[in-house]
């Protein structure tokens, strides 16, 4: 063996075993998972067998429990939490975590499950996707002007990923009129119902995937920036009113609760006394970190996780390597 090749070995070597002495110092901080899209079954069941190599895995329901009683989490828990309701969920997530018996939960936007709507990020993408302007200019609230050049794929979904970045920070009727203005100023067509590769599960899958053991919780009605709503009653919609969706189409207690976006400028106290007010047992935000310690039910720190990512990043993330091992915040 060279010497090159011989570093390396130690290297790896040593560095696996420091890997799972982070593993070991953080096994009493509960870990939960977030996930949105599934394409590639092989890479989510390399995830998957890391995650039963190496940690607990365990329901929010078990979670809420340990939770609501006052009690630590068993050591190595791990919770996984889809977001959103997209329809790959069951064509390629489900069937691989119910190969390995990880418990999922997924948090739906209901309009986007009834067909009312799309998700706006995602018709954003669309339509600089097809966009049939070579170098646009859209007028941004305030009277900036962003101009773009779409010279290839990658420009065009990096263009439209950053305005819609850009819009998270925007008021709802602000954001509803640049979204509603792009298919002119793009000469896009951009479709009423989503595209498959967009598509949301249908209530029947839902049907299914619960008596699968998949559990559902509410993401909101239309996935608004919930701390950018000013009326307590559409406030109060959004999350009550996403709650009594699922509830009347699965004839069951929805106890779980996900923030849009995430953060903590995304939320607010108004958000999280509307989410006790609703019945919610847990609600998880997007603030990256483990949960150890005291923590608060409704602000649950979560680990964003994607079978695209490369398989050591995944495991130093889901370990606690860095911004990961952060304790939940609460307000």
């Amino acid at each position: 063996m060279s010497s090159l090749l011989k570093s390396a070995a130690e290297a790896a070597f040593h560095y696996a075993g420091a890997l799972a002495a982070v593993r070991w110092r953080n096994r009493w901080g509960l870990r939960i998972l977030m996930y949105h899209r599934f394409a590639d079954r092989a890479a989510l069941a390399r995830q998957c067998a890391h995650i039963r190599r190496h940690y607990h895995p365990v329901s929010m329901a078990a979670v809420s429990g340990w939770l609501r009683a006052g009690r630590g989490v068993p050591p190595y828990a791990l919770a996984v939490t889809v977001d959103d309701g997209y329809g790959d969920f069951q064509e390629a997530g489900y069937p691989v975590f119910a190969e390995y018996g990880i418990p999922v939960t997924v948090f739906l936007v209901t309009d986007f499950l009834d067909g009312k709507s799309w998700l706006w990020f995602d018709r954003v993408v669309y339509a600089f996707r097809h966009a049939k302007v070579a170098e646009p200019s859209v007028e941004m609230p305030g009277g900036k002007v962003l101009h773009f050049k779409l010279e290839s794929a990658a420009s065009r979904c990096a263009a439209g990923q950053h305005l819609a970045d850009l819009a998270v920070a925007m008021s709802p009727a602000e954001r509803r009129e640049l979204v509603g203005g792009l298919p002119r100023i793009l000469k896009a067509e951009v479709p009423e119902q989503a595209p498959p590769e967009y598509r949301p599960l249908s209530w029947d899958e839902v049907r299914s995937l619960a008596a699968s053991g998949v559990e559902f919780g509410a993401h909101t009605k239309t996935h608004p920036i919930l701390s950018a709503l000013t009326d307590p009653e559409e406030l109060r919609e959004e999350v009550a009113g996403s709650k009594a969706r699922i509830e009347a189409e699965l004839d069951r207690q929805v106890l779980h609760f996900c923030y849009p976006n995430g953060k903590t400028r995304d939320i607010g106290t108004a958000t999280v006394e509307a989410v006790r007010a609703a019945g919610m047992q847990t609600a998880v935000t997007a603030e990256p970190g483990l949960n150890q310690g005291h923590r608060n039910a409704l602000l649950l720190n979560r680990i964003g996780a994607d079978p695209t990512q490369e398989e050591l990043y995944f495991a130093r993330r889901v370990a606690g390597v860095g911004r990961a091992s952060r304790a939940a915040r609460g307000f």
